[in-house]
């Protein structure tokens, strides 16, 4: 099943837009400038609750990206689908700047796995990649990051943190989409953003109601919950 719909929404659900607009969503490096600038302007116009949310996204994604995807990355090692299925459409930004792309559009070969010290010294020297496939595929760290971005603004902001939830699915998609995921993966860390976000929220409001009066009592007692 997993496999089946990662065909489906990488090979057949294609179009030329979605190539260009799902393969910048998946590449942080595209919008981390614009990101960056948002989150300057927020600090600096922001109110307290508005900085009180920014540090609380910070603390989810350590918890929902540090924590549990980087462990569970290492703990599965699962390969990624260009490492293992061949015709993967790997869909990647091609030009500089990034944010003017053209689409580079590769088709994955899997990789040839042989034993250690098993290849004859002509396939040894054709092929660069004779071990058997691993990699770090599940779960999703952009899912994860995102979702746990989304939940935070949601809990935060009841009426207008679910604007945010369309575009953290979509960058989840995005990375199906463009070859770097399995559907699975990107569902598991939809699941630990989720639980980042909710820990950290509830980290944070514990702590400044127990340690806020004791390091900054004037703001402690101007605003007594973060998300009040």
């Amino acid at each position: 099943m997993d496999q089946q719909l990662q065909i489906l929404i990488n090979r057949e659900w294609t179009f030329p837009f979605a190539d260009r607009f799902l393969a910048f969503l998946s590449d942080y490096g595209a919008w981390a400038p614009w990101l960056l600038g948002l989150v300057l302007l927020a600090v600096i116009f922001g109110n307290f609750k508005l900085r009180a949310a920014l540090l609380t996204i910070g603390l989810a994604i350590g918890f929902s990206d540090g924590i549990g995807v980087n462990a569970l990355k290492h703990l599965v090692g699962r390969p990624r689908p260009s490492q293992v299925e061949p015709g993967v459409r790997m869909v990647t930004l091609g030009s500089v700047p990034k944010y003017f792309p053209k689409i580079a559009g590769l088709l994955s070969m899997p990789v040839v796995t042989y034993p250690h010290g098993s290849e004859t010294p002509e396939v040894a020297g054709m092929l660069t990649a004779e071990r058997p496939a691993t990699g770090r595929s599940f779960p999703s760290g952009h899912a994860a990051n995102n979702m746990a971005v989304a939940t935070v603004l949601i809990l935060f902001y009841p009426r207008r943190g679910w604007l945010y939830l369309p575009i953290s699915l979509l960058i989840a998609y995005a990375r199906i989409y463009t070859g770097s995921h399995w559907p699975l993966d990107v569902l598991a860390g939809i699941i630990l953003g989720i639980g980042g976000g909710w820990l950290a929220v509830k980290t944070t409001r514990f702590l400044w109601s127990r340690l806020g009066g004791k390091i900054a009592p004037a703001l402690a007692l101007s605003h007594p919950d973060l998300m009040a």
